[in-house]
């Protein structure tokens, strides 16, 4: 098979890295596109086809979509069943399509293959690579991460592993396996760490964490407000109140304390999420005992008593002074549908003139306010008047 016409191809993107292209093949080249799909999609449709290792007994959902991918704008080649890279010499052999192959592509493969050998002969090779027997587990920690978001820069978290994984196995390794070419760019260089991770797995545990907080909080006014504020919520035992004023009086003594200069910082992370947990849509903090009612989901109004405070107080004992397993041990808390509005109405009828018109005054919490400077947040309290009458 004779080579001809050697020549620079023009790069159809201005990313796109120079290349050399020859004669192969004396076919009638293809004329028309194969069918496409959206990048997210052919890469969904290709992992489905990827077999899952899921812990024991768990279930296997039959559509897995991905948390994400390297882009999410672009179309690829619609059922590539197989192997990219055999998909598409396949594809040009059997269609009579030119090919493109970059040093990336072909280090890419050869990496793959070196981390198939890796860890089908982990323990022959442990000495060369890392000092430690057993596993080792890498944890990775980025609270701004959001499940399900396709703006998480997933390709930081990569670097973050590697650069873990080379304090172990040497910068010789490291560098060899990920590759440094005039092609190379995130992408290449974010696939070929995972490709390093796969190779490595035999010899650690990757863990990624995201947990949520609060940096600060400012309580305004002064250390006699708080102390009356406690003293009049002790005033509402009189009105058989007493179940809850036992669960406010504790947390109010500690808004007293951090008035005070003496906050203490276990009590503050908890007040969302006990013992400042992430995840789920369950609120567990102390912040639930400020709510004796939750919302009835038939009639919307705060008519059902809070199961929470109705449980002689262990579930807030179980916050304010947690032994190591009172995690969740009285439940997850309400779900943020489950809390009242906010705002107090107070229906009227506003006599005007010859008409007459239902109204209602709204008061309470309207809002959320932000200082554009410090980025605080504070819940804004404020008023509304709104006419109910009939349009």
């Amino acid at each position: 098979m004779g080579l001809s016409k050697v020549f620079r191809t023009r790069p159809p993107e201005e990313h796109w890295p120079e290349a050399i292209a020859f004669d192969v093949s004396t076919v009638c080249p293809a004329t028309s596109v194969l069918g496409e799909v959206a990048y997210k999609d052919a890469v969904e449709a290709l992992l489905e086809r990827q077999p899952v290792r899921p812990a024991p007994g768990a279930r296997v959902p039959r559509f897995r979509p991905a948390e994400a991918c390297s882009q999410y704008h672009g179309r690829l080649v619609r059922d590539v069943g197989f192997h990219p890279v055999v998909a598409a010499v396949h594809l040009a052999f059997q269609d009579h399509r030119p090919l493109v192959l970059s040093p990336d592509i072909v280090w890419l493969l050869i990496a793959q293959g070196f981390a198939h050998h890796v860890n089908a002969n982990a323990e022959a090779l442990r000495s060369k690579f890392v000092q430690h027997s057993d596993k080792l587990t890498i944890t990775i920690r980025r609270d701004d991460f959001v499940k399900g978001s396709p703006e998480n820069p997933w390709e930081e978290v990569f670097v973050k592993f590697t650069d873990q994984i080379r304090g172990h196995v040497g910068a010789q390794t490291h560098e060899l396996l990920l590759p440094n070419f005039s092609t190379t760019g995130p992408r290449e260089r974010a696939a070929a760490q995972i490709v390093l991770m796969e190779a490595m797995q035999s010899y650690f545990t990757y863990e990624f964490v995201t947990m949520c907080g609060i940096p600060q909080i400012a309580l305004e006014g002064t250390a006699d407000d708080w102390t009356e504020l406690a003293r009049r919520v002790r005033d509402l035992e009189a009105f058989d109140l007493r179940w809850w004023v036992s669960a406010l009086t504790p947390i109010l003594q500690e808004f007293i304390a951090a008035a005070m200069g003496r906050p203490s910082a276990k009590f503050w992370q908890s007040i969302y999420k006990q013992e400042g947990g992430s995840g789920g849509p369950y609120t567990s903090g102390w912040i639930t005992a400020f709510f004796p009612y939750l919302k009835d989901w038939r009639t919307g109004l705060a008519t059902n008593p809070n199961p929470w405070l109705r449980q002689g107080g262990k579930r807030l004992q179980s916050i304010l002074y947690p032994p190591a397993d009172a995690r969740n041990a009285f439940g997850n808390g309400p779900t943020t549908p489950q809390f009242p509005s906010g705002l107090a109405r107070a229906p009227f009828v506003w006599k005007y003139l010859d008409q007459s018109f239902d109204m209602e005054f709204l008061g309470g919490f309207v809002g959320v306010r932000q200082d554009v400077t410090t980025l605080q947040l504070k819940p804004e309290i404020g008023w509304a008047v709104r006419d109910v009458s009939p349009t």
